[in-house]
């Protein structure tokens, strides 16, 4: 079971992201961050799907909580190369 927050629904809908990619992503993703913020451990997770790719930031406990999501952008100078 998942919790999404206020500020990750908003995120979502801002960029488009549905709950089935967060699930998705919360599965199948990379993970890219294990850090500790306000003495809470944080998640980040990765997946680049057919058309974008999203980052799920997240807490695990008896259920994982959603902090929040975005699509990461990539620099047109990143692109060139």
């Amino acid at each position: 079971m998942i919790q999404i927050s206020d500020h990750a629904r908003k995120a979502m809908d801002d960029d488009a992201i549905s709950e089935d990619e967060v699930n998705q992503c919360l599965d199948q993703g990379e993970l890219e961050i294990k850090q500790v913020v306000n003495g809470e451990m944080r998640y980040g997770k990765k997946l680049e799907l057919k058309e974008k790719t999203i980052m799920v930031i997240y807490t695990h406990s008896d259920i994982d909580r959603i902090i929040t999501t975005y699509v990461i952008r990539r620099k047109k100078w990143q692109q060139n190369t």
